[in-house]
C-alpha cells in the first residue's frame, strides 16, 4: 500500500521557465507565447495568459503572483459549483464551465465535492492556432464495420465490473495498481506489446498502462484510443467504485484492443489507460509533455470518459474538441453517423478541458473527448453509487458508446483487409425524401428525390471533414425526380449528400470510386 500524502498542486508546465506577473487576456486566440508571458488558456474567441501584460491585453483578472501555480483550473457542474470552488480561493476567471482560480491556501490531493467537476493545475497550452490536419481518404470500410459489429455489451458490463470490484482504484491504492497489472496482463494476452509506464505525482509513484500496435505501414505515426483507470469518491481509500467515472471508458478501450488485435493497420495505435486522472491529469500530462519533447507524431487521440449514464431522451454523447481538433472532432461525428447511426451527438460550445485529452491539447496535438452528455446531471457521479447496476437500464447507449470511439479509431488508422461495400443509400424527413440509385458511384450520381411542390432544392456534398465540396441548387417539380450529378471532379472517398428544400434536410452517405 502507498501511503497518501496530501501536497500542493505542482508545476506541471510544459515550459521551464516559471514566470511571475499578471492574468490577463488577449484579444486574439492565435497569440502564442513569447518571452514575457505563456498561454494557459484558450477559449472560444480569444487566450488567457500570465506573465508580463503587453499592448496586446485586453483584461487584466489579476495581479502580482509569484508562480503559475498559485492557480487552479476548475470545471464546475453547475452554478452551485461556483460557489464551492470559493472554498479553493477567488474566483478571477469564468468561461462556461471553466474557472481559474487563485488558491487561498494548498489543496489537498483528495478535494472532492459535488458539484465540482475537475481542478487541476494550471499549465501553459503551446496548442496550434489552426486547425491540424487529419489524414482520411476512404469511403465505407468493411473492415470497420466488421470491428463495429463485434463490439459486445456482455464484454463491457463484464470488465466494469471487474473493475469495480476493486472497491477502490484511486490512484495512491492497492486497488489501483492490482487493477493496472489486470489491465496490462490482457493486453499482453491479446498479443500486443504493453507496459505499466511509472511516473511520479504528489510524492508518490502512479503509473499508466501503455498497449502498442504497431502499424504495417506507417509504424511511427499513432492514433490514440485512452480513458482514465483511476477512481474517487468522499471516500478515496476504501469505497469508490466508478463503474461509469471511469470503469466504463476503461473498459471501452479494453473492448478496443481485444478485437482491433485481431486485425492490422497502416498506423500504429495506441490504447491507454491514464493514472492520476483525479488529482489532475497526471498521467496523461507526463505521457503527452514526453512525447512533445520525444517528437512523437500522434495523429489524434479520442478520449472516454463516462459513457454509461444515457436517460432519455439525452442519451446522447456530448463531443469535447478545441480549434486545433476541429478536423478530428468532425470526423469522430461523420465516422459514428456512419457506423453507429443509432448513437445521437451534440458538441459542446464551449469545450471542456477537465478530462485527459486536454492534456494533449497543452502539448499541441489534435485530441477530443467523447463523454455521455448528461454527465452534469449523473448523480452517482464521484459517489459510492457508481456502481455497474446504477447503468444497466440505459444500454444499449453505452455500448453504442463505445462503438462510435472504435469505429473511429478503426477508421482512422485504416485497416489492411479493406473493401467498399455495395449499398443503397436513402433517407427521408418529414415530405422530402433522397435515394442514391447506386452507391457507390464513379462520376455521375443518380439521386432520386422526391419532395411535395414544386420549389428551389439544394443537393450539397461534404466531404468527411465537414468542408463543402460541390452543390446542386435549381427549382425542381413536385413529386419525384431523377437527377443526375457530375462528381467526376472529386476524389474517392465518402461523402456526406444533403438535399435541402424548405426547410427540410435529409442526409446519405455517398461512396466515390475510382
Amino acid at each position: 500500500m502507498k501511503l497518501p500524502v496530501f501536497l500542493a498542486f505542482v508545476l506541471l508546465t510544459l515550459s521551464s521557465t516559471v514566470l511571475a506577473g499578471s492574468l490577463f487576456t488577449i484579444p486574439d486566440l492565435s497569440a502564442q507565447a513569447t518571452d514575457s508571458y505563456v498561454i494557459v488558456y484558450r477559449a472560444q474567441d480569444h487566450v488567457v495568459a500570465f506573465g508580463t501584460e503587453s499592448e496586446r491585453y485586453q483584461n487584466i483578472l489579476d495581479t502580482d503572483a509569484e508562480e503559475m501555480d498559485a492557480y487552479a483550473l476548475v470545471t464546475i457542474r453547475n452554478d452551485n459549483g461556483l460557489l464551492q470552488a470559493t472554498e479553493l480561493g477567488e474566483v478571477v476567471y469564468r468561461e462556461g464551465r471553466t474557472l481559474i482560480v487563485r488558491l487561498i491556501r494548498p489543496l489537498r490531493s483528495d478535494f472532492v465535492r459535488s458539484d465540482v467537476f475537475m481542478v487541476q493545475p494550471l499549465v501553459e497550452t503551446r496548442a496550434p492556432s489552426a486547425p491540424l490536419p487529419i489524414p482520411i481518404t476512404r469511403g465505407y470500410d468493411n473492415a470497420v464495420a466488421d470491428i463495429v459489429a463485434s463490439v459486445s455489451e456482455d464484454s463491457l458490463i463484464s470488465i466494469t465490473t471487474n473493475y469495480e470490484s476493486y472497491l477502490t482504484r484511486y490512484s495512491n491504492t492497492d486497488g489501483y495498481d492490482t487493477a493496472c497489472n489486470w489491465s496490462n496482463d490482457r493486453f499482453l494476452s491479446y498479443g500486443l506489446d504493453s507496459e505499466i509506464k511509472h511516473f511520479t505525482m504528489q510524492g508518490y509513484d502512479c503509473q499508466n498502462v501503455v498497449a502498442t500496435q504497431t502499424g504495417t505501414v506507417n509504424p511511427a505515426q499513432y492514433w490514440i484510443i485512452c480513458g482514465h483507470l483511476d477512481s474517487i469518491s468522499p471516500y478515496t481509500q476504501t469505497d469508490a467504485p466508478g463503474a461509469d467515472d471511469n470503469g466504463s471508458g476503461s473498459a471501452a478501450v479494453m473492448e478496443a484492443a481485444r478485437i482491433m488485435s485481431e486485425h492490422e493497420f497502416e498506423y500504429s495505435v495506441l490504447y491507454i489507460l491514464w493514472g492520476g486522472e483525479e488529482q489532475g491529469l497526471y498521467g496523461s500530462a507526463h505521457f503527452a509533455d514526453s512525447a512533445a519533447t520525444a517528437g512523437t507524431d500522434i495523429l489524434g487521440v479520442v478520449n472516454l470518459d463516462m459513457i454509461f449514464y444515457g436517460p432519455t431522451p439525452d442519451d446522447k454523447a456530448e463531443l469535447h474538441y478545441n480549434t486545433a481538433s476541429t478536423n478530428l472532432g468532425v470526423a469522430f461525428d461523420a465516422i459514428s453517423d456512419t457506423y453507429v447511426p443509432a448513437l445521437e451527438k451534440t458538441v459542446a460550445n464551449p469545450p471542456v478541458s477537465a478530462s485527459d485529452h486536454s492534456s494533449f491539447w497543452n502539448a499541441g496535438y489534435a485530441a477530443m473527448l467523447s463523454i455521455e452528455k448528461e454527465v452534469w446531471n449523473n448523480p452517482h457521479y464521484h459517489q459510492t453509487t457508481d456502481i455497474m447496476a446504477n447503468y444497466l437500464a440505459y444500454f444499449p447507449f453505452g455500448t453504442n458508446m463505445a462503438k462510435a470511439a472504435i469505429a473511429t479509431v478503426a477508421h482512422l488508422a485504416v485497416p489492411i483487409e479493406t473493401g467498399i461495400e455495395d449499398f443503397n443509400s436513402a433517407a427521408t424527413h418529414g415530405t422530402v425524401s433522397m435515394r442514391l440509385a447506386a452507391n457507390p458511384v464513379v462520376s455521375s450520381a443518380s439521386i432520386l428525390l422526391s419532395i411535395p411542390t414544386t420549389g428551389p432544392a439544394d443537393i450539397t456534398l461534404f466531404d468527411i471533414s465537414g468542408r463543402e465540396v460541390q452543390s446542386f441548387s435549381e427549382t425542381i417539380p413536385g413529386g419525384s425526380n431523377l437527377i443526375e450529378l457530375d462528381v467526376s471532379s472529386l476524389s474517392p472517398g465518402m461523402y456526406l449528400t444533403r438535399l435541402t428544400f424548405n426547410g427540410q434536410s435529409v442526409n446519405t452517405r455517398m461512396v466515390i470510386t475510382e
